[in-house]
This record gives C-alpha cells, structure tokens and sequence, in this order.
C-alpha cells in the first residue's frame, strides 16, 4: 500500500487555525514527501521531519501530531495501520 496525501481538506481541520505557519510548512512538505511512499517508509520520514521541527526549536502538539499521522495513515489498511502504530510506539521508547 502507498500513501495517498493529495487531499489536503486536513488543513482546514479547527485544529489547524492556529498552527505556527514553520510547522505548517513542515506538515505540507510531509504530506508531499509521502505522497506515494510506501509505508515501510514513513517512519523515517517522520524522523526527518522530527528532526526539522528540532533544528529550528519547534515541536508538534498532540493534536498536531495526531493530524500528522492522520494524513500519513488515512488510505492504509487496517492491517498496515497496526504495523504503523507498533514501529511508532517501538520508535518511541528509543528517544
């Protein structure tokens, strides 16, 4: 399964108004990196894009973080949204 990301209705989400426009950016560069990206490969895409949101002092809230995955996770199946979630929470447990 590849991500499909061009729907980009998540922006209009009432958790997005008051977003800082740098973490926007980085959510829309995301959505666009993942456009098509295989799932095996979406976790170290959020890497980078953790990494990016440290270098200029910045982190996701929960909600925020919640619609970055919601964006990364929306056409993948159901088996394939539980692998996700299980290298999440192993990824996690590393920092």
């Amino acid at each position: 399964m590849v991500v499909n990301v061009a729907d980009t209705s998540w922006t209009n989400n009432p958790k997005m108004k008051n977003v800082d426009p740098r973490k926007l950016a980085i959510l829309l560069e995301l959505a666009k990196e993942a456009e098509g990206m295989p799932m095996d490969r979406l976790v170290p895409l959020l890497m980078n894009t953790n990494k990016k949101l440290k270098e200029q002092n910045l982190t996701f809230s929960k909600d925020e973080s919640d619609i970055m995955i919601d964006i990364l996770t929306k056409n993948l199946s159901p088996k394939e949204k539980k692998q996700f979630e299980m290298i999440k929470k192993i990824m996690a447990n590393k920092k």
